[in-house]
């Protein structure tokens, strides 16, 4: 018997691509979904080291997932500045909203104070999934436009997105 001293891409619960087609790029998001697992929580950082963005995903139905949301986000902000990735709050389960314990005012009220996107979707019924990864690749575009413009330290534009597109870490609660 061996054990693995460091996580696996088949580690996760779920991994997947998705590309985006925007106007003026096109964005290939890399997606490792943990689903929140507390098993992921100790090396989730080997998982988004390199990560331009990341979603924390909470359950509206569920105002425990939120405080969770907070503790991951914590742990990113251990890893990046607030310049170097992307954040994203999502409350899930817009399907359940007669069960929402969290209200959506709470979700944006911190996600606000954080700098974080927020928007609420559901899963289930496709509600605004798109949405936010979109939200996501156009605050991304939007960055590297910006450092685009702006001169290096040696006189030359940079970007750093590369031709492989972009990487984003996807913690689910």
């Amino acid at each position: 018997m061996t054990s693995r001293s460091r996580c696996q891409p088949w580690d996760v619960s779920s991994f997947f691509t998705q590309t985006l087609n925007l106007e003026v790029a096109t964005v290939k998001l890399e997606i490792w979904d943990t689903a929140g697992q507390e098993k992921y929580h100790s090396v989730c950082h080997l998982y988004y080291r390199g990560a331009h963005a990341a979603l924390l995903v909470y359950d509206i139905t569920n105002k425990e997932t939120l405080n969770r949301a907070k503790l991951w986000l914590r742990d990113l902000e251990k890893e990046f500045l607030p310049d170097e990735i992307v954040i994203a709050l999502v409350g899930n389960k817009m399907d359940l909203a007669a069960e929402r314990e969290v209200n959506t005012e709470d979700g944006e009220e911190f996600a606000r104070t954080k700098d974080l996107l927020f928007m609420e979707t559901s899963a289930k019924s496709n509600h605004q999934v798109n949405d936010i990864f979109m939200a996501i690749a156009q605050k991304l575009l939007q960055w590297e436009q910006e450092k685009a413009s702006t001169p290096s330290q040696h006189g030359k534009s940079t970007v750093s997105l590369g031709e492989s597109g972009v990487r984003t870490a996807c913690c689910r609660l």
